[in-house]
Order: structure tokens, then sequence, then C-alpha cells
């Protein structure tokens, strides 16, 4: 059953830690929307601050119903997140990061979009925008600053001292920040893109559509949130606790939808990850998602090592949810998901390494599962599973696969004439 003609109440879920002054401006955007009705609450999760955040809060005067939430030691941003979950009233959740600016219709869009059940939106997440000059910015970030000023025609100032305000409360209401806004330049960007223009705003035909999952403008029904476990508090490292979540709805059977007329824009700061987050993250999701039902996770993750680009990597993907309904080749799929970790614990973990262990056991059944795989191929195609199986076996062991499938194929071809 639809929504159609039913009231739906959200709750805006904003965590935040030592980012007083961006809050502010994202309390000024959310004052300015479009949306009137009463039946929107507002969540603001102190992330542990240290900066006076707490004061703030309880100054600001937000038109709709405002929640503060103080938690006294951060413990990182799922844990700030799963506070406002549980403190939440609203049917739908729309969680939004205390960096963002929201535009105009942000709120009206959202809930416009969840007429239908069991539906995650995903609003466009990858424009930024400078309101603050900060010393500490990286190379990237002055070099897209000074893009946007000289687009602009604004002055140069021989010194930026730290927290520089650039845009003033008053350009935050009244102005279209359209002209200095800009999108931010990154692979997995570029890639999302791609697949957008490819499989349109309802991913029809794409079946990683958590990759869609950036939790600083998504929406989700409450009680799906809840019933897949919320956030990971395990996830303490920068990023992945947004696709974490995003697999598990996918999973229970939640339809995503790119919205991609739904802007908020991302107000740079300095970096908060450290250099080896990735790599924990991905050890982390590879482990957590060790099993052929989710064996797409630590496929996404080990994604840019082993080349495979955004079509390549649906395809596999499709052929692995097309065999999960067919038992008797899930053999093929354990076999896949071990080469894969042996690769990620190489790249990411030598301190686990395994190879040893799964080439004897992969050596003991090569003709084993070369008439599988011929059989697969037979009856089933499954051609880039099947081809990036055998890629993954030369550069994890050495093994020639794809040479003793061609060599089997024409063996039997002959016994065929």
């Amino acid at each position: 059953m639809g929504r159609k003609n039913e009231k739906v109440k959200a709750s805006i879920i904003i965590p935040s830690y030592n980012a007083r002054q961006r809050l502010y401006l994202n309390l000024v955007a959310l004052n300015n929307q479009s949306y009137e009705e009463d039946d929107i609450e507002v969540i603001v999760i102190d992330n542990g601050s240290n900066d006076n955040t707490l004061q703030m809060l309880k100054e600001f005067r937000l038109k709709y119903p405002m929640k503060i939430l103080r938690i006294d030691e951060n413990r990182g941003i799922a844990q700030g997140r799963n506070e406002g979950v549980i403190n939440a009233e609203g049917d739908i959740l729309i969680f939004h990061d205390s960096d963002m600016l929201a535009s105009k219709n942000f709120i009206k869009r959202h809930l416009e979009e969840h007429k239908e059940p069991d539906t995650v939106v995903c609003g466009l997440f990858w424009r930024r925008i400078f309101t603050y000059y900060y010393k500490s910015f990286t190379s990237d970030q002055i070099n897209n600053f000074e893009k946007v000023r000289e687009r602009l025609n604004m002055k140069r100032l021989s010194l930026y001292w730290d927290e520089y305000p650039l845009l003033s409360e008053e350009q935050i209401k009244y102005d279209d920040l359209t002209p200095y806004s800009f999108d931010l330049e990154f692979g997995f960007i570029n890639d999302l893109r791609k697949i957008i223009n490819t499989y349109g705003r309802n991913l029809e035909g794409y079946y990683l559509p958590w990759r869609f999952s950036i939790t600083n403008n998504l929406s989700a029904e409450r009680q799906k949130v809840i019933d897949v476990g919320m956030f990971d508090t395990n996830i303490i490292r920068y990023g992945y606790e947004d696709y974490d979540l995003g697999v598990r709805l996918y999973k229970s059977g939640c339809r995503f939808v790119m919205a991609d007329d739904i802007i908020s824009l991302h107000q740079e700061h300095p970096v908060n990850y450290r250099a080896d987050d990735l790599i924990i993250n991905i050890n982390f999701m590879c482990n957590k998602y060790n099993n052929i039902y989710f064996i797409d996770v630590p496929l996404v993750c080990m994604s840019d090592c082993l080349n495979i680009g955004p079509e390549q990597l649906n395809r596999i993907a499709r052929d692995i949810n097309h065999l999960l309904s067919n038992s008797q080749y899930h053999d093929i799929l354990e076999l896949f998901l071990e080469v894969l970790q042996v690769l990620r614990r190489r790249f990411f973990s030598p301190a686990e390494e395994n190879s040893r262990k799964v080439f004897l056991k992969v050596i003991q059944r090569l003709d084993y599962y070369v008439g599988k795989v011929l059989r697969l191929e037979e009856e089933e195609g499954a051609n880039d599973l099947i081809k990036q199986l055998s890629a993954m076996l030369k550069m994890a062991f050495g093994i020639e696969f794809q040479k003793l499938l061609n060599t089997n194929r024409k063996e039997k071809d002959g016994s065929d004439e």
C-alpha cells in the first residue's frame, strides 16, 4: 500500500562534532525551507563537541520543533546517528549532516519520494560550497577554492585568516547558492554519474544501488532502519557506515531511488580522516560480509584494486545475483569469494595471509572446478563472473584457469564430433 493519502511525519537527523559555525548555517538553510507543515522535527546530536555547539543550539530559533541530544564522548558518527534514530518520532528519517546546506525544496522533495513503501531516497551528495576558508585546507581544496573565486571574480585577499567567513547568513537566506557551488571531481562519483545516465533515477537493472547510500542526503523509513539493525557502531573510522546501512536496507528488499534534484551542498572544511581509514574499513566490511549472499560487498571494496570498471562490476553482480537462486553453483560462488578474500588480505592485511591454504584446496579440486565452470557456462552463461574468477585465480596463485577452460572446451568439442 502506498502513502498517497497519508500525511507523513519526518525526523531530520543531524549529528555534529565541533562544527558549530557550519551547523549554524545548516539550520539557517532549514529555516528557509518551502515545507510549511507542522509534522517535521529536527534532531541535532551534539556528538561530544567542545566548541560551544550546545549553547548555540539552545539559542537558535528553528521554525520546526528541535530536539537537542548531547553525547559527552564522541564514539563515532554511527553512534551519534543511532541516538537520533532512537529518539525520532517521524515515520521517515531524513539524514542530513551538520556541514550541509539544504536547498529550499529539500524536505518537500524527500517526502514526495516516499509515496511507496520500502523506498530509500538518495539525494545529490557531491556538490560542494565554500562558506569558510580554513588554513588547514588540503591543496586540492585550495585549488577548488581558487577556481570558484576566479569564476565569481571575488577579490583575492593578501591573507585569509583561519575560519574566514566567505558567505553571510543573509546570502544563505536569500541568494541562489548555485553559482557559489561546484561538483566534487572524484573517481567513484564520476562512476555513479555514469550509472545514473545508464540506469535512470530508479536504477533499474543496476544490482549495486547501495553504492548511492550516502547519509548526508538520504531518507528511509524509520522502521526499516531499525529492523535492519541501524548503523553499525563498530565502524568508528571515517566512512563506510552509510554504505553498511545501505547494504542491509537493499538486501532487506528496499528499492533505491536517485533523486538528484534533491540538492544539499556540502560545506568544505578541513579533512577529518586518517590515512589508514580506508584500509581499516575495507578489512572490516570484507570480514563482516564474508558470505556469498553479500559477496557484492567485498567485490565493490576490491574493485579498484582489481581494475573492474562500473559496467563490468554490475554485470558480475548480475551473474552473482542470478546464481544465488541456483544452489548447485554455490560452490563456485564460494570459490570466487575465497579467492577474492585472498587478494584482499594480500593488498590490505598481509598479517592475515592464508593464500597457501586456499591454493592447496584449489589445486586439489582444480579438475572439478574446471568441469563445474564449463557446465555453468553452458547452462547459465555467467560469462562476466567466469572471466573475473579466472583473472583472480591468475592474480592470486598464477593459475591459468582461462587456458584450462579453453583446453577442456576444445577437447569436449572434439569428442562431440
